[in-house]
């Protein structure tokens, strides 16, 4: 007996899991067809009354700007700048100063194309300002602007690199170089 309930319970087990599966994706698909309305009803009430886009929503003040990318040489650079006036709270003239030193950069990198266009005192004065954005700011994210600076210290060595004299050809012994 023990073993003929112990087989059709083996039996059974796959039917009841592909059973449960199908009730699991079954209450997932609702789930996601709920949201999905009430994101639609959300958006077409917005529409009727005329309120103004979600990124001008109070509730979106104080969220980090969105990036936006740069192409540069084929590479692409995302780059995140906050409009004045947007952002508020403290650690906004920390994040200001952040920007305009990454501005400043930019600007130096279009202007010339062959020349090394940061310094090492621009790199620390950057480095300086997310220090102190970090630090008045804990919860914003800095990510954009690290991957921005990264791009330009090595577009910067690059142009470094560009402008060494190349190697002169070593001389073989025994051999006297031509003339």
């Amino acid at each position: 007996m023990k073993f003929l309930f112990t087989l059709l319970l083996c039996v059974s087990g796959p039917l009841v899991q592909a059973q449960s599966s199908l009730l699991l994706n079954g209450m997932r698909a609702a789930t996601s067809a709920a949201t999905l309305a009430a994101r639609k009803s959300k958006a077409n009430a917005h529409k009727k009354a005329g309120a103004a886009p979600e990124a001008a929503t109070p509730s979106s003040v104080g969220r980090p700007a969105p990036v936006t990318p740069f192409t540069y040489q084929g590479q692409v650079v995302s780059r995140q700048r906050t409009a004045a006036g947007t952002l508020k709270g403290k650690g906004v003239e920390q994040i200001m100063a952040l920007e305009a030193a990454l501005e400043q950069s930019h600007q130096a990198l279009l202007a010339d194309s062959v020349q090394p266009f940061l310094p090492a005192t621009q790199t620390e004065a950057i480095m300086q300002a997310a220090r102190e954005a970090a630090a008045a700011r804990p919860g914003w994210n800095y990510a954009a602007y690290q991957q921005e600076l990264a791009f330009y210290q090595q577009e910067d060595a690059r142009r470094q690199q560009a402008l060494l004299p190349a190697p002169a050809a070593p001389v073989k012994p025994g051999r006297k170089p031509r003339k």
